[in-house]
C-alpha cells in the first residue's frame, strides 16, 4: 500500500455520500473535489487530472457508465483510477462494472473504516 497522498474526485449526487465522503478524506489529509453531476465531472477534468475518480453509476442525466464512457473517449483523467459506487446493486453489479471498465467498485452505505484503506489499495495498483 502506497503512504502517498492522492487526490479524489467524487462525482455523486447524493449529499449523504458526499459528506461522508468529505469527512473521512478529510480525517485523513487526503484532498477531494465533489461534483454532483457527469457534466460538471467532465468539465472539471479537461483541467484537472485526479488519482482516483468515484463515481456514482444513478447520476441524474448521464449515468455513471456514460460518465465513464465520455471521460475514456475524451481522454480526459489518463492514469486517474475509476472506481464504481451505487446503492443500488445486486449480486451482479461489480462484475458489470469492472467489466465496463471501472478499475474497482464501492458499495453504498459505505464502511467509512474501509474507505481510505481501499482507495490507498487502489492507487497503489496504480503506482506498481
Amino acid at each position: 500500500m502506497s503512504a502517498e497522498p492522492f487526490s479524489v474526485l467524487l462525482v455523486d449526487d447524493d449529499e449523504t455520500t458526499s459528506n461522508l465522503f468529505k469527512m473521512v478524506l478529510d480525517h485523513h489529509h487526503l484532498p477531494l473535489t465533489v461534483v454532483h453531476d457527469a457534466e460538471t465531472a467532465l468539465d472539471y477534468l479537461k483541467s484537472n487530472t485526479p488519482d482516483v475518480i468515484v463515481i456514482d453509476i444513478f447520476l441524474p442525466g448521464m449515468d455513471g457508465y456514460q460518465t465513464l464512457a465520455a471521460i475514456r473517449k475524451n481522454g480526459l483523467g489518463t492514469g486517474s483510477i475509476c472506481i464504481a459506487t451505487t446503492s443500488y446493486y445486486t449480486t451482479d453489479t461489480k462484475t458489470e462494472a469492472l467489466t465496463r471498465g471501472f478499475n474497482g467498485y464501492l458499495p453504498k452505505p459505505l464502511d467509512t473504516d474501509r474507505l481510505v484503506p481501499y482507495l490507498k489499495q487502489m492507487f497503489g495498483e496504480k503506482q506498481s
